[in-house]
This record gives structure tokens, C-alpha cells and sequence, in this order.
């Protein structure tokens, strides 16, 4: 890294204001084209962390002026910051006052607000989702991993073999689909 570079890394190292430090760490990497992973590397952070404080400077005044006032956490700002427009960071920022709302709560209403679905109930037990794969697997012929997030369960069926084989698997796969529909 050059030493312009280093001296800023230095300076972000020493920051204690959030804001600031998202500053100096979008300065990096939209200015001097600095990757986040490497800015990640310089800090000890994870990039996804450093994703976090360059969406800081996005927020609303408001929504600032609440975390310096103590009224929220930094944890809250990073959720709120993954909304895309002012209104709707304002307009979640004062249900999280007017509810005192945890962060976990707050992570449920933004998610809410930008994908249209709610995280409630409970995750398909592990148990269930070895059974369902290794069924998926013997009646397709296939290699089938189900994963879930708070937002979405997919199922990944994959075959091998020639184009051929695959071709008659999926031709297959789909047959059996629509007859048990």
C-alpha cells in the first residue's frame, strides 16, 4: 500500500467517532480505489464490517442526531442504514424509539420493509432438512443440499454426468413434478 494509504489506515485505527471512521474507509476505497477486502485486511475487520460504516454516511441527520443523543446503538445504525431511502430510515428510526425497539426487532422491521416478508416461526430442524435432501437425492439420483436464511429455504438439485444423462435426469425430475401437482 502506498504510504498515503497506510497513514490513513493509521488514522482510521485511531478514530473513535463512527461517522468519521466511514468517512475515511469511503474515502479508501471510492477515492483511492483501495478493495474493500484489503481495507478489511489493514483494520482486522471482515469486509462486510467495513461495509457497515461506508452505508454510515448515508443516514439521515435524524437518525444520527438519535445515536449521539444515546437514544439507539451503532448495532441499530447498521441496520438502518441498509434502507435505501431517507423516508423510509426515518420513518423505521422513530418506531424503534416509539417502541424501544431491540436490535433484532429493528433487523425484523427493515428486513420487512425492503423484501416484503417476515422472519417468524421457526427454522425446519436440522433432522427434517438431512431427511428431505436424502430423499430429494435416492428418488432423483441427484446431490441435494436445502439451505435457509431468516428471509428464504432454497433446494439445490444437482446431477452429473454427461450432457445426456443430465438432460434425462431433469427431463425426469420434471415429469415426476408435474404428475405429483
Amino acid at each position: 500500500m502506498q504510504e498515503d494509504t497506510l497513514r490513513i489506515i493509521e488514522q482510521i485505527k485511531k478514530e473513535t467517532d463512527y461517522f468519521s471512521k466511514g468517512k475515511l474507509i469511503s474515502y479508501l476505497i471510492k477515492q483511492k480505489n483501495v478493495r474493500v477486502k484489503d481495507v478489511a485486511t489493514a483494520l482486522g475487520m471482515k469486509p462486510s464490517y467495513v461495509c457497515h460504516f461506508m452505508r454510515l454516511s448515508k443516514l439521515s441527520e435524524v437518525v444520527m442526531d438519535g445515536y449521539y443523543s444515546k437514544l439507539i446503538t451503532i448495532s441499530h445504525l447498521f441496520v438502518l442504514s441498509l434502507l435505501h431511502s431517507q423516508e423510509d430510515m426515518v420513518e423505521i428510526y422513530e418506531e424503534v424509539l416509539s417502541k424501544s425497539l431491540t436490535v433484532k426487532q429493528t433487523e425484523e422491521l427493515v428486513r420487512r420493509k425492503l423484501h416484503g416478508v417476515s422472519s417468524e416461526g421457526e427454522y425446519v430442524q436440522d433432522l427434517e432438512i438431512k431427511a428431505a435432501e436424502d430423499k430429494v437425492s435416492a428418488v432423483y439420483s441427484a446431490k441435494t443440499k436445502v439451505i435457509q436464511t431468516r428471509i428464504k429455504t432454497k433446494i439445490i438439485v444437482e446431477w452429473t454426468g454427461s450432457r445426456k444423462e443430465r438432460q434425462q435426469k431433469v427431463a425426469s425430475f420434471l415429469t415426476r413434478l408435474e404428475k405429483s401437482s
